[in-house]
Protein backbone atom coordinates (compact mmCIF):
# COMPACT_ATOMS: atom_id res chain seq x y z
CA UNK A 1 0.00 0.00 0.00
CA UNK A 2 1.07 3.09 -1.25
CA UNK A 3 0.10 6.66 0.41
CA UNK A 4 -2.34 7.54 -2.04
CA UNK A 5 -3.96 3.72 -1.97
CA UNK A 6 -4.32 4.89 2.18
CA UNK A 7 -5.61 8.09 1.26
CA UNK A 8 -8.35 6.90 -0.67
CA UNK A 9 -9.18 4.10 2.34
CA UNK A 10 -8.98 6.96 4.88
CA UNK A 11 -11.76 8.90 2.42
CA UNK A 12 -13.98 6.01 2.50
CA UNK A 13 -13.69 5.47 6.19
CA UNK A 14 -14.23 9.53 6.80
CA UNK A 15 -17.22 8.59 4.57
CA UNK A 16 -18.86 5.93 6.65
CA UNK A 17 -18.09 7.99 9.49
CA UNK A 18 -19.80 11.23 8.25
CA UNK A 19 -16.02 13.01 8.63
CA UNK A 20 -13.95 15.76 6.51
CA UNK A 21 -12.40 13.97 4.05
CA UNK A 22 -9.07 14.54 5.87
CA UNK A 23 -9.97 13.62 9.45
CA UNK A 24 -8.32 10.37 9.00
CA UNK A 25 -5.03 12.11 7.78
CA UNK A 26 -4.01 12.99 11.26
CA UNK A 27 -4.08 11.29 14.79
CA UNK A 28 -6.70 11.85 17.26
CA UNK A 29 -9.56 12.92 15.94
CA UNK A 30 -13.04 13.31 18.14
CA UNK A 31 -16.16 13.91 16.77
CA UNK A 32 -19.45 14.28 18.72
CA UNK A 33 -22.80 12.50 16.85
CA UNK A 34 -25.33 13.29 19.79
CA UNK A 35 -28.31 11.16 17.83
CA UNK A 36 -25.87 8.23 16.77
CA UNK A 37 -26.91 4.87 18.35
CA UNK A 38 -23.43 3.45 17.62
CA UNK A 39 -20.31 4.17 18.84
CA UNK A 40 -17.14 3.64 16.71
CA UNK A 41 -13.23 3.92 16.99
CA UNK A 42 -11.46 3.50 13.73
CA UNK A 43 -7.48 3.75 13.36
CA UNK A 44 -5.91 3.82 10.55
CA UNK A 45 -1.94 3.71 9.82
CA UNK A 46 -1.25 6.48 12.73
CA UNK A 47 -4.53 8.14 12.64
CA UNK A 48 -7.48 7.17 14.12
CA UNK A 49 -11.43 8.85 14.80
CA UNK A 50 -13.87 8.46 17.74
CA UNK A 51 -17.16 9.05 16.84
CA UNK A 52 -20.10 9.03 19.23
CA UNK A 53 -22.00 10.85 21.98
CA UNK A 54 -20.08 13.74 23.75
CA UNK A 55 -20.79 11.63 27.11
CA UNK A 56 -19.01 8.87 25.72
CA UNK A 57 -15.86 11.35 23.90
CA UNK A 58 -15.77 13.16 27.89
CA UNK A 59 -15.49 10.05 28.90
CA UNK A 60 -12.49 8.85 26.41
CA UNK A 61 -10.95 12.69 26.67
CA UNK A 62 -7.64 12.02 28.79
CA UNK A 63 -7.56 8.24 27.09
CA UNK A 64 -4.77 7.09 24.17
CA UNK A 65 -5.23 5.35 21.23
CA UNK A 66 -3.90 2.18 22.29
CA UNK A 67 -6.19 1.99 25.38
CA UNK A 68 -9.54 2.99 23.31
CA UNK A 69 -8.48 0.34 20.93
CA UNK A 70 -8.61 -2.46 23.43
CA UNK A 71 -12.37 -4.03 23.94
CA UNK A 72 -12.58 -3.50 27.75
CA UNK A 73 -12.24 -0.57 27.53
CA UNK A 74 -15.13 0.89 25.36
CA UNK A 75 -16.68 -1.89 27.07
CA UNK A 76 -16.32 -0.22 30.80
CA UNK A 77 -17.08 3.05 29.00
CA UNK A 78 -20.82 2.29 28.05
CA UNK A 79 -21.70 -0.45 30.67
CA UNK A 80 -24.18 2.13 32.16
CA UNK A 81 -25.65 2.89 29.13
CA UNK A 82 -25.98 -0.98 28.02
CA UNK A 83 -23.83 -0.94 25.17
CA UNK A 84 -23.09 -4.37 23.33
CA UNK A 85 -19.49 -3.90 22.03
CA UNK A 86 -18.05 -5.48 18.68
CA UNK A 87 -14.83 -5.87 17.75
CA UNK A 88 -12.18 -5.02 17.48
CA UNK A 89 -11.53 -6.33 14.33
CA UNK A 90 -8.28 -5.91 12.06
CA UNK A 91 -8.30 -4.05 8.86
CA UNK A 92 -6.03 -5.66 6.26
CA UNK A 93 -5.57 -3.56 2.37
CA UNK A 94 -3.82 -5.17 -0.78
CA UNK A 95 -2.66 -2.68 -2.89
CA UNK A 96 -1.69 -4.80 -6.20
CA UNK A 97 -2.73 -7.70 -8.04
CA UNK A 98 -0.82 -11.28 -6.96
CA UNK A 99 0.30 -13.28 -10.00
CA UNK A 100 -0.38 -16.68 -8.92
CA UNK A 101 -3.60 -18.01 -7.67
CA UNK A 102 -1.99 -21.65 -6.49
CA UNK A 103 -3.73 -23.85 -9.17
CA UNK A 104 -3.40 -24.52 -12.47
CA UNK A 105 -6.37 -23.96 -14.49
CA UNK A 106 -8.95 -23.93 -11.07
CA UNK A 107 -12.48 -24.33 -12.16
CA UNK A 108 -14.80 -21.33 -11.20
CA UNK A 109 -18.14 -20.59 -10.78
CA UNK A 110 -19.84 -17.13 -10.58
CA UNK A 111 -23.54 -18.37 -9.09
CA UNK A 112 -25.24 -18.00 -6.18
CA UNK A 113 -25.97 -21.39 -6.07
CA UNK A 114 -22.58 -22.61 -5.52
CA UNK A 115 -22.15 -20.09 -2.76
CA UNK A 116 -25.38 -21.13 -1.06
CA UNK A 117 -24.57 -24.61 -1.21
CA UNK A 118 -20.67 -23.76 0.15
CA UNK A 119 -22.54 -21.99 3.20
CA UNK A 120 -24.59 -25.39 3.93
CA UNK A 121 -21.79 -26.84 4.08
CA UNK A 122 -19.97 -24.62 7.42
CA UNK A 123 -20.41 -23.74 10.54
CA UNK A 124 -22.80 -20.72 11.04
CA UNK A 125 -20.30 -18.48 12.45
CA UNK A 126 -17.82 -18.75 9.49
CA UNK A 127 -20.60 -18.52 7.24
CA UNK A 128 -21.69 -14.98 9.11
CA UNK A 129 -18.08 -14.08 9.38
CA UNK A 130 -17.86 -14.51 5.20
CA UNK A 131 -21.32 -13.19 4.49
CA UNK A 132 -20.87 -14.23 0.74
CA UNK A 133 -24.09 -14.03 -0.38
CA UNK A 134 -24.61 -10.33 0.73
CA UNK A 135 -21.59 -9.71 -1.46
CA UNK A 136 -21.95 -8.57 -5.41
CA UNK A 137 -19.29 -10.67 -7.30
CA UNK A 138 -18.50 -14.16 -6.58
CA UNK A 139 -15.47 -16.66 -7.03
CA UNK A 140 -16.50 -20.18 -5.95
CA UNK A 141 -13.76 -22.73 -6.50
CA UNK A 142 -15.43 -26.44 -7.54
CA UNK A 143 -14.39 -29.74 -8.65
CA UNK A 144 -15.22 -31.93 -11.29
CA UNK A 145 -18.25 -32.56 -9.92
CA UNK A 146 -19.41 -29.36 -9.50
CA UNK A 147 -19.30 -29.59 -5.54
CA UNK A 148 -17.86 -26.07 -3.95
CA UNK A 149 -14.75 -26.46 -2.09
CA UNK A 150 -14.14 -22.39 -1.01
CA UNK A 151 -15.12 -19.42 -2.24
CA UNK A 152 -14.68 -15.44 -2.10
CA UNK A 153 -16.85 -12.34 -2.47
CA UNK A 154 -16.78 -8.84 -2.24
CA UNK A 155 -18.88 -5.89 -2.07
CA UNK A 156 -18.39 -2.35 -3.43
CA UNK A 157 -18.13 0.06 -0.40
CA UNK A 158 -18.04 3.90 -0.31
CA UNK A 159 -18.01 3.64 -4.33
CA UNK A 160 -13.85 3.41 -3.84
CA UNK A 161 -13.35 -0.04 -1.19
CA UNK A 162 -13.83 -4.02 -2.26
CA UNK A 163 -14.82 -5.51 1.38
CA UNK A 164 -14.01 -9.53 1.15
CA UNK A 165 -15.12 -12.28 2.37
CA UNK A 166 -13.56 -15.99 2.53
CA UNK A 167 -15.15 -19.09 3.12
CA UNK A 168 -13.84 -22.86 2.91
CA UNK A 169 -15.46 -26.33 3.27
CA UNK A 170 -14.13 -27.58 6.84
CA UNK A 171 -13.26 -30.86 5.92
CA UNK A 172 -11.13 -29.30 3.04
CA UNK A 173 -9.23 -26.64 4.74
CA UNK A 174 -5.26 -26.32 4.44
CA UNK A 175 -5.50 -27.23 0.85
CA UNK A 176 -5.03 -24.08 -0.90
CA UNK A 177 -8.77 -23.76 -2.11
CA UNK A 178 -9.25 -20.64 -0.09
CA UNK A 179 -6.31 -19.04 -1.48
CA UNK A 180 -7.25 -19.78 -4.83
CA UNK A 181 -10.77 -17.91 -4.47
CA UNK A 182 -8.93 -14.81 -2.41
CA UNK A 183 -6.65 -14.65 -5.24
CA UNK A 184 -9.01 -14.26 -7.37
CA UNK A 185 -11.40 -12.48 -6.02
CA UNK A 186 -8.85 -9.55 -4.48
CA UNK A 187 -7.00 -9.61 -7.80
CA UNK A 188 -10.77 -8.59 -9.75
CA UNK A 189 -11.68 -6.31 -6.95
CA UNK A 190 -8.14 -4.46 -7.89
CA UNK A 191 -8.85 -4.48 -11.57
CA UNK A 192 -12.62 -2.77 -11.25
CA UNK A 193 -10.47 0.20 -9.63
CA UNK A 194 -11.15 -0.51 -5.89
CA UNK A 195 -9.12 -1.22 -2.91
CA UNK A 196 -9.79 -4.82 -1.44
CA UNK A 197 -10.68 -4.71 2.64
CA UNK A 198 -9.93 -7.36 4.38
CA UNK A 199 -11.71 -7.89 8.17
CA UNK A 200 -10.40 -10.19 10.79
CA UNK A 201 -10.75 -10.81 14.65
CA UNK A 202 -6.92 -10.99 16.07
CA UNK A 203 -7.36 -14.47 17.37
CA UNK A 204 -8.48 -15.55 13.90
CA UNK A 205 -4.81 -16.69 12.89
CA UNK A 206 -6.11 -18.34 10.06
CA UNK A 207 -7.85 -15.34 8.38
CA UNK A 208 -4.93 -13.34 8.92
CA UNK A 209 -2.54 -15.75 7.62
CA UNK A 210 -4.55 -16.20 4.61
CA UNK A 211 -5.07 -12.82 4.25
CA UNK A 212 -0.94 -11.93 4.46
CA UNK A 213 -0.46 -14.71 2.07
CA UNK A 214 -2.77 -13.05 -0.19
CA UNK A 215 -0.77 -9.89 0.13
CA UNK A 216 -3.13 -7.67 2.31
CA UNK A 217 -1.44 -5.75 4.77
CA UNK A 218 -2.47 -5.31 8.45
CA UNK A 219 -2.94 -0.74 8.81
CA UNK A 220 -5.94 -0.80 10.86
CA UNK A 221 -8.47 -1.71 13.57
CA UNK A 222 -11.84 -0.81 13.79
CA UNK A 223 -14.38 -0.96 17.22
CA UNK A 224 -17.94 -0.54 17.21
CA UNK A 225 -20.19 -0.19 20.54
CA UNK A 226 -24.29 -0.56 20.05
CA UNK A 227 -26.06 1.70 22.25
CA UNK A 228 -30.06 1.15 22.85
Amino acid sequence: MDSHQLDIVSLAWCRELGLPHDALRRPGTRTVRPDTDTVRFVRLGDASALVGPEWLLDRAADLDDDTLAARATLVELTRDHRGRVAGPRLLSFAGQVGGDVDAEDPLVSHDLQHVQALEALCPPDDVAEARLTSRRAWFTVVDETRRPLAGAGYDEWQGIVARIGVLTAPQLRRRGHGSVAGRLCTNDAIDEGMIPQWSSHPENTASRRLAAHLGYEELGSVTEVALP
